[in-house]
């Protein structure tokens, strides 16, 4: 339990926070029914290879806490490969209660592609 100081300089401000990334995306979404970007900034690592490496760890997370943050559905799914056959996760993200419409967006692009059938090498 933080004490009333640390509530003030800490959770009040994390709230703050929170709140200003929430209001960028409801910006975002007037313009657009969903988002998509990278899951990572690298494509998916070999199993074990940075399991010693809590930077590369945290850091291979940055681009899903902004949505995490604001409380938005989001989901993943394949978008490719790496020139060392390496999964690249492409990130939908969808406004509050559009739930049914992220779905939907991610059916047509499986519907479009065949990244979520294959496997790399390896497996």
């Amino acid at each position: 339990m933080l004490s009333h100081g640390y509530y003030d300089a800490y959770y009040l401000q994390a709230q703050k926070i929170r709140r200003m990334i929430a209001d960028d995306f409801q910006q975002a979404f007037q313009q657009c029914d969903v988002i998509a970007g990278p899951v990572a900034p690298t494509v998916a690592w070999k199993i074990g290879e940075k399991a010693d490496d809590p930077v590369a760890n945290y850091l291979a997370d940055i681009f899903t806490l902004p949505a995490s943050l604001a409380g938005l559905p989001g989901m993943s799914l394949p978008a490719g490969f790496g020139s060392n056959n390496m999964p690249v996760g492409l990130q939908l993200l969808g406004n509050y209660l559009q739930e049914g419409r992220l779905l939907n967006v991610a059916h047509q692009l499986q519907q479009t592609t065949d990244f979520h059938l294959r496997a790399p090498g390896g497996f």
